[in-house]
């Protein structure tokens, strides 16, 4: 019947338009990974309440491994006068929960075993003797708890680390010392080296011709050309090649912020640099000093990181960090959780998708 050919030709019409319509949809994404491992860079730990916000959080993102701070000022405020009992309760936390840790011995230590080269972040001590004391004590007590340990943090700068390459390599060897006489199950990091630090390193050798740092100021190919023969680079550069020549250490850690579309060319200039096995002990983003800021866009840059890491081959990386808040207001905001209401941004959503079968 004509009726029922017109009925027939407009079904058949609606399905070719309605799939038509489907293949015009984006892709699903793709939130396989097949080298990386994620972790978190300091969750909130430091209390019992603390741990009990982040417990839940950390399972519902598939984590098992965090990355946390040490102070020997903290631990050892008086010679000889140790106060173990904060740093028990997180250690004995994360190995009750399975929870893998990277520790980080940051590089200040107590006013008595400060000589005058020091500055907020650092200090060089008047002699190791009393540090290999602290860090002997140290692998004892936590062997089997500890994961990987690393002393100092972005030491190529010297408002990181006050004192010379030698000084930073003597003290970190005292760590290493330490792991192999008492703890040889934990792995020796040395880190970690600063975005800026790959950037120059990468710029300086051809590798990429422009790029920002965290204040915002761009480099170019000629401010680059200038900059690559300034003393203070040249420093820079004489300060980690005696570093990578002279520390002991199992394996490196990097960072990597911002910039995604050069981590690549970063990455592949400082892997011929080393010959042990690169670990990523921080990344994240945006950087609130020259990218748009949205809940949305970070998210949409998580994704573009995660993907990119792992195309690297990288296999461990804890990004920074599950709640807001840091002195470097560059990236005030790229962790997963606000801190004004603790809500979950989407990014924490874009997180767990690729944490899922981790």
């Amino acid at each position: 019947m004509p009726g029922v050919k017109i009925i027939s030709i407009c079904c058949c019409l609606a399905i070719l338009l309605s799939c038509g319509k489907a293949d015009q949809q984006p892709p699903a994404r793709d939130y396989s990974l097949n080298y990386l491992t994620l972790g978190i860079a300091f969750p909130p730990v430091a209390s019992s309440d603390q741990r009990d916000f982040t417990a839940p959080l950390l399972a519902e993102l598939n984590v098992k491994q965090i990355r946390i701070a040490e102070s020997w000022a903290a631990r050892e405020p008086t010679p000889g006068n140790f106060n173990w009992q904060p740093l028990d309760e997180r250690l004995n936390w994360a190995f009750e929960n399975n929870i893998r840790v990277l520790l980080t011995i940051q590089s200040d230590g107590p006013d008595w075993a400060c000589s005058p080269v020091q500055n907020d972040k650092s200090c060089v001590y008047n002699d190791n003797a009393a540090f290999k004391n602290y860090a002997e004590l140290l692998m004892q007590r936590y062997a089997g708890k500890i994961d990987r340990i690393q002393f100092g943090n972005e030491w190529q700068s010297s408002f990181w680390y006050a004192g010379n390459a030698q000084q930073f390599t003597e003290a970190s060897n005292v760590v290493y010392q330490a792991i192999q006489a008492y703890a040889p199950g934990t792995r020796m990091v040395l880190g970690g080296f600063t975005a800026i630090s790959l950037r120059f390193m990468a710029g300086c050798n051809g590798q990429v011709t422009s790029f920002y740092d965290d204040e915002g100021i761009f480099y170019d190919s000629s401010t680059l050309a200038d900059m690559c023969q300034a003393q203070e680079i040249l420093d820079v550069f004489d300060r980690i090649t005696y570093v990578l020549n002279n520390a002991l250490y199992d394996e490196i850690d990097i960072h990597l912020y911002d910039d995604v579309e050069n981590w690549g060319a970063y990455y592949s200039n400082f892997k011929d640099m080393v010959q042990k096995p690169i670990i990523v002990s921080e990344f994240g983003g945006p950087n609130m000093n020259y990218e748009p800021y949205t809940e949305d866009y970070q998210a949409e840059r998580l994704y573009a990181y995660i993907k990119t890491l792992d195309s690297l081959q990288i296999e461990e990386a804890y990004y920074f960090k599950l709640v807001d808040g840091t002195d470097n207001p560059a990236h005030a905001r790229s962790s997963l959780i606000r801190s004004s209401d603790l809500g979950k941004k989407p990014g924490f959503t874009v997180f767990k998708e690729f944490t899922a079968g981790q």
